[in-house]
């Protein structure tokens, strides 16, 4: 059987892959996650009630609360972290710490234990700061300089944590094990939490917002649905072809305006407010689409939820756990 370890499990991306990895029954998949961002709701308890599924409640800055998991594994999916602009922002430090800390602790693991490959969870974000820069094109490559505009600004402390994170996956491997980093691009699905415009939209116009706002309207991204990362992300793992590389992960296929999006998402609910368009956040980019030849080429895989599916999907899901009270961050 393979043994298979998905840290940070209880959270978005982590769920999901651990959904897909367990419906196969000749892998044994171990969750680690210390609920501090993760959920342990009725999806989660599903999950870790599978036969071939162990939940283990563990810090990954904590070398001593890691032994349940300090053993040897076929695979291991580093996806913890700790995100989100508001902490980036109040807490920087913690952010850098958790971020930094929680990848020494697994890259030793990995190492000591012999464990096959590592696929490190990493983000667009890293580049982010190119844009300014002038040094970014879109669609945008694996080949692209990761850089942080200004040290001193707080949001930029993710990317910080996930650049250093890079490049200590990259130069521990050599002679101790495989692997693959992938950078995540806009992904978008159920149980993502509240802080991510499509859910934010749905619970705005639940709350019955009119006028609507409109944050950056013109800016553009490529969204892709959590089931085609997590197809993308499981190939990074198995695929004999990738191997010690970084790959984009995302749907380049449909980029859109975000006040067109958020007019898909008024029309499935049927809402029809006055739009009132206001800034962007302060420090996002105008434009954001990945070029996904790479993993397109390596795996042979291609996004197979349109994003017309995948916000239905996700709006519906959404608009039920709203009528019910669960609004989480």
């Amino acid at each position: 059987m393979k043994q298979i370890l998905i840290t940070g499990g209880a959270g978005f991306i982590g769920y999901h892959l651990g959904v897909k990895l367990s419906e196969n029954k000749d892998n044994h998949v171990t969750v680690a996650d210390n609920l501090q961002r993760g959920r342990f709701d009725k999806d989660f308890e599903e999950l870790i009630a599978k036969e071939n599924v162990t939940f283990e409640n563990v810090d990954l800055c904590d070398v001593n609360s890691m032994q349940s998991i300090s053993k040897y594994f076929d695979e291991v999916y580093h996806l913890a972290a700790f995100v989100g602009v508001k902490h980036c922002m109040k807490s920087t430090e913690k952010v850098l710490y958790t971020n930094i800390q929680s990848t020494i602790n697994m890259i030793d693991l990995v190492k000591k234990n012999r464990c096959k490959k590592l696929v490190f969870s990493s983000t667009c974000e890293n580049y982010a700061s190119g844009f300014s820069l002038g040094v970014v094109k879109v669609p945008t490559d694996e080949t692209v300089p990761l850089s942080i505009a200004d040290v001193k600004n707080p949001r930029l402390s993710y990317a910080g944590s996930k650049i250093v994170g890079e490049q200590m996956v990259i130069f521990n491997a050599p002679g101790n094990y495989n692997y693959s980093i992938v950078r995540y691009h806009n992904v978008f699905g159920q149980r993502m939490g509240y802080a991510h415009v499509v859910p934010e939209v749905v619970n705005r116009i639940f709350k019955k917002e009119n006028p609507f706002k409109v944050f950056g309207s013109d800016q553009t991204r490529a969204f892709c649905h959590v089931s085609d990362a997590v197809e993308q992300t499981i190939a990074t793992m198995e695929s004999d072809k990738i191997v010690d590389e970084i790959i984009h992960i995302g749907n380049s296929s449909e980029e859109i305006r975000i006040s067109d999006l958020v007019k898909k998402i008024f029309s499935i609910l049927d809402y029809k407010p006055e739009l009132n368009e206001a800034d962007a956040p302060e420090g996002s980019v105008n434009r954001r689409c990945p070029n996904t030849k790479k993993i397109e080429s390596l795996s042979g895989l291609k996004p197979k939820k349109t994003l017309e599916e995948g916000l239905r999907l996700t709006v519906d899901w959404y608009w039920k756990e709203i009528q019910a009270g669960n609004v989480w961050e």
